[in-house]
């Protein structure tokens, strides 16, 4: 029955990925053809290594779930152009890329707050020793060094592809503190979810 759960999973990825792949290859649209490439090599490593991680089911839809997200961002024509440049609402505009809240930042938080509790059931569960805030700070600064190397990618995006929606330094500022706060927020809520089981 387990194996049918993640079976049911991967068909659904591959299938939105697969989508994704082909529209943004006739739309001639390099910038997401990377990004899907991208997702396929990251769903793809923690997907093989779930006998080793043990990553719980619920864990792995949720990261399939910021792939559907990030797909769909690219894809969805909105009033601001594509999703991933929709404004959701003005709580702060200073013009250019500082603006929020854009949906954008919305998948950054929230993807970076699964990456966090991803890396703390890592910690939890490979080291007996792990334990208390530490290693939930070691979990949100994890999410945080790999948020960076998410920057670094669009970074090289946005100097090698002509047609691209990265951003300037303001935007990617604004995306590591919506990583940092979704790290956090995750971590916290988390962690009082155990909490609350374990007493």
């Amino acid at each position: 029955m387990k194996e049918y759960k993640h079976l049911l999973l991967w068909v659904i990825t591959a299938g939105y990925l697969f989508w994704g792949g082909v529209y943004f290859i006739q739309d001639l649209n390099l910038e997401f053809v990377i990004y899907v490439g991208v997702i396929v090599a990251i769903l793809g490593a923690v997907f093989s290594t779930v006998s080793y991680t043990t990553f719980p089911l619920w864990q792995l839809w949720l990261l399939s779930f910021w792939g559907l997200l990030h797909v769909l961002g690219g894809a969805v024509e909105t009033v601001d152009g594509v999703l991933f440049a929709y404004r959701v609402y003005p709580f702060l505009d200073l013009g250019g890329d500082f603006y929020i809240l854009k949906y954008d930042q919305i998948v950054h938080m929230y993807l970076y707050g699964v990456v966090a509790i991803m890396a703390h059931h890592l910690f939890t569960t490979k080291w007996s020793e792990a334990k208390g805030s530490l290693v939930a700070a070691a979990a949100v600064l994890t999410s945080l060094g790999i948020s960076a190397l998410n920057e670094i990618m669009e970074f090289l995006i946005a100097v090698t592809v002509e047609r691209n929606g990265v951003g300037g330094y303001e935007n990617a500022m604004i995306d590591l503190i919506f990583n940092l706060a979704g790290a956090v927020v995750a971590i916290l809520f988390y962690r009082l979810l155990r909490w609350k089981k374990q007493d």
